[in-house]
Order: C-alpha cells, then structure tokens, then sequence
C-alpha cells in the first residue's frame, strides 16, 4: 500500500481540523435558533447611528463587548451591511461585495467575529442587499468602461442598460404583485399617490459609460454628492449566478443566516430564481436563518413568502409598516385605548406565517416611538408575549435600558410558551375594548401561560373568563405569587399594565 506524502498528510489534517472547529462552532447554536431566541440585535462594523459598532479588530475589546450585550438581554446577531459600501442606507450601496471596509478591518477579523460569538452562544447573521450597487461599485465601473468600449462581458450584464431616457422599463412591469418592478397595483399609484414610479423608476445617464442605466433608489457617492443608484439585472443568468456567489462567500464565513433587503423591488425576480440562488442555498448550510425585508410590507398575503419562497421568516408588517403613517397597530391601541385591532393583526399576519413553518420578527422600538415608559413597557410587552423574534435596533442602550423589558425578556428566555412558535388564544374579558388577554400554550404543550393587559390610562381591574381553561390555578411570572381558579378572574393591574401567569396543569387521576 502507497504511503501519503507527509506534507499531503499534513494539509489533510488541516482541513479536517477546520472543518471540525468550523461545524463545532456552528454546532454550539442550538437548531432552529429562531424560534427560541428571544431578541435579536442590529449592529455594524463602523459607527453607524444609534447602532453598536462592534471593534472586530481588537479580540479582547470584542470579547468584552458581546459580554456586555449578552448581560443586557441580547441573544443573537444581525450585522448590517457587512461588505464594502458607501454612505447610502447605512452601507447596503455596495462597493465591494467581496470584503469588508477596509476601516472595520478584514475578512479574517470577521470570521472571528463569528468564532467568538459562536464560543458565546450568539446566532450571528447578515443583513444584505442584492437589488442595487454603488455607483462606486467595482463592478458598476468595469461595466460601464465596458460598455463604452463596447464589450459584452459579464460585469455588464449585472446591470440593465439603455440608448435612450424614454425606453420601455425593463420587467414584467407589474403584472406580478408579489415583485415590484413598476408596483402600478398599489393604492395610489401616480402623482401623489402612495408610489409614483415615474419619479422613483426611470432610465439614468451615465458619462462614464455613454448609456443610461436602470434606477430605482436615489443615493450619495464616494464624494457625498447626490446620484442615482444602479439597479442589477436578476433577468441576467450571469448576475444570477453572482448573486449565488455572494450568498455563498457570507455563508462559508460560518454565519447562521441572512436578511435580504427589498426582494419585492428586484428587476425580473422570480420564486424560482430565489429558491435556487438565495433561500435554497441558505438552507444547504444548515439551521440558517432567513428573512426578505419587506416581504408583506404591501398588503399581500405573507404566507408565500414562507411556501413559495423557502424564506422561514418575515417581519410582521401587520403591527407596522414603517413607511405608511398611522399603520402602528400597538401604538395606536395604547393611544385610544382598544387593543382589539392587535388581535386581529396578529389572526392575519403573524399566526397564518406561523402555521405555514414560519416565524415573525419585529422590532417594538423601530418607528413611531412612543414618550411615555410605560405605555413603552406596554407595547414591547405585548411584542414579546405574542411570538416573535424581538428584534433590537438601537443597541441594548435603546430598548433593553428598561430594565422592567429585561425582566420581560428573560421571562421570554426562560418559558417555552412565549418563543416564536407558541399557540395563542384570545380570552374573553368583561371590556375587550380595554383589555386583553390570551392563553398561550408551548408548541411541546409542556407550559400554558395566560396574559393580562390594561390599555387604559387608570388602573383597572380586568376580569377574565377562564371557563374555557382546565387548571387548579395559577403563579404569577416574577413574583411567584398563587392564584386560585375562578371562572371570572379578577386580575388587578396599573395603567398600561400587564401580568404574566403561568396555568398549572390538572393532575392525572390516579
């Protein structure tokens, strides 16, 4: 029998070892993460607004960092525009899709990012976009020298071009609701509607390449002056398989998922083109997240994200679509007083995801801010005990700085019956129109608890029906006090106050 040459042998011992430590680190992540991890904390890899910069360069610095994010109530990552991009949407106009900006530091420094939240018991994800580049983009500037020059290569091809202002727009122009290439079905379309495609869609100029290219969204340039971002070519085979390799190059970096910003705006994107180079491939690597931002942001139905897509979750639209005023359910029922709205958002959206395998995500504090602490304790109470993955934008200082919401978290950390897949019903209260209340029961059935809440500004005594409920009684989450069962139970709560209790089982007959 032949011997393996020593140095063949070595580099073979190499790669198994970075295999091993690769899938051990991967394998400290518990499966399905995302429907137990209670939040999930939006930073960057530089200063980037109110959001954590993490100093990815500086081990001990990082180390200490995710510590402390750890202490305050954070359960997993979600790194936002991690590749080399300009000053547009907090980075997404991608410069260089193929390392990170140079001031963050490296690649290497990333992947050890992902070690050390690994060693920590983080899930640590991206947040991506491949809908538009920089007009900086490295790939944009070689298209459009190529275009000049008038060579076909395939840089060129990433992008949709024209000879003249007035073209036809490229795509289905509508025809599918679920991808907005011109949105003209949406309520409002035109001169001062909710969306007038004209003003946002249109054919671009560029000098540097002789034709006009495709936008959509407006941006900043390397030297901060205002232009128009270049939207890719998802009708192009050959940004096609790009876009696969992009998703492969962060997967192989051992992360545990991906947000995908705005699928819904991608020229000529398909189910079939997502399934084969987005959400399939993210799922090749194993227990990953993923999530198209915005899916459900326009009043379709979400659930063919989830069976249609191969996305296991989308964020819940239905409690607030940040771009439309008024539309923030939870902020609206504390303020006149009904929550019966939050239930029936939560039957439409978040309950129909669930029972099609997938999961929800919201953030409570992104948008329509509320002033008043305990109103906010309200609203983020009620986020975390209806089944969602509670999503953190502002850093721990933002949403976590309560330490009531911590308390509340861990709570969520702790009981099987308020992760992502709980089973929620609705109680009857002497006022629905005030109060509120459900019985929420753990996808294993090992635990039932049942919430109370008070949206009136005055302290109330909510009484609940617990007829319907088989149990000898209840304790209180926190508190441990007992409650005896009584078919109208009478829970005593401030204003905008809410209590969690969880149901004792009835004992088996001997």
């Amino acid at each position: 029998m032949s011997r393996i040459p020593a140095l063949v042998l070595l580099l073979l011992m190499f790669a198994a070892a970075s295999f091993a430590s690769d899938a051990a680190g991967r394998q400290s992540i518990p499966q399905r993460w995302w429907e137990t991890t209670p939040t999930i904390c939006r930073v960057s890899l530089r200063p980037s607004g109110p959001r954590i910069a993490l100093p990815i360069k500086d081990p001990a610095r990082l180390s200490a960092v995710l510590d402390e994010m750890k202490a305050k109530g954070i359960h997993a990552l979600e790194v936002f525009a991690p590749a080399e991009g300009g000053a547009s949407y907090g980075g997404l106009d991608t410069i260089n899709r193929y390392r990170i900006h140079p001031e963050a530091g490296t690649m290497d420094d990333f992947k050890r990012l992902v070690r050390v939240a690994h060693d920590k018991g983080l899930p640590i994800i991206t947040f991506d976009n491949l809908g538009y580049s920089s007009v900086d983009a490295v790939d944009f500037l070689k298209a459009c020298d190529d275009i000049k020059a008038g060579r076909d290569s395939r840089e060129s091809k990433f992008y949709l071009w024209s000879d003249s202002a007035d073209a036809p727009p490229p795509g289905p122009a509508g025809k599918d609701t679920y991808f907005m290439v011109r949105p003209i079905h949406l309520p409002g379309d035109g001169p001062g509607g909710l969306y007038d495609s004209r003003k946002h869609e249109f054919w671009q100029y560029s000098a540097r390449a002789g034709k006009y290219y495709w936008t959509k969204w407006g941006g900043v340039d390397k030297a901060g002056k205002r232009t128009r971002l270049p939207q890719y070519n998802w009708g192009s085979r050959e940004f096609q398989e790009e876009a696969e390799r992009i998703v492969r190059f962060w997967m192989d970096t051992g992360i545990d998922g991906m947000i995908i910003d705005a699928v819904n705006w991608y020229v000529d994107y398909t189910w079939e083109l997502g399934r084969r180079r987005i959400t399939d491939v993210i799922a090749s690597y194993g227990n990953a997240y993923s999530q198209p931002e915005g899916a459900g942001g326009f009043h379709e139905d979400p659930v063919p994200w989830i069976t249609e897509g191969g996305w296991n979750s989308v964020q819940n639209y239905a409690l607030n679509i940040w771009w439309e005023k008024g539309s923030n359910v939870i902020q609206n029922a504390i303020e006149t007083g009904d929550p019966r709205p939050i239930e029936r958002a939560l039957r439409d959206f978040r309950d129909r995801v669930v029972e099609a395998g997938g999961t929800v995500y919201f953030a409570p504090e992104a948008r329509g801010r509320i002033d008043d602490a305990s109103k906010r304790r309200l609203a983020a109470a009620v986020v975390i005990t209806t089944g969602h993955l509670v999503a953190v934008h502002e850093g721990p200082e933002g949403l976590l700085v309560d330490p009531e919401v911590r308390r509340l978290i861990e709570a969520k950390r702790a009981h099987p019956d308020l992760g992502q897949l709980t089973r929620r019903r609705q109680l009857a209260t002497r006022a629905d129109d005030k109060h509120y209340a459900f019985l929420l029961t753990a996808p294993d059935n090992s635990e039932r608890m049942m919430v109370a809440m008070n949206f009136q500004a005055a302290p109330q005594t909510v009484e609940v029906d617990l007829s319907g409920v088989a149990t000898p009684g209840l304790v209180e989450v926190g508190t441990g006090a007992s409650l005896a069962r009584n078919t109208r139970l009478a829970v005593d709560l401030p204003a905008y106050g809410y209590r969690l209790f969880v149901v004792k089982p009835v004992q088996a007959a001997l």
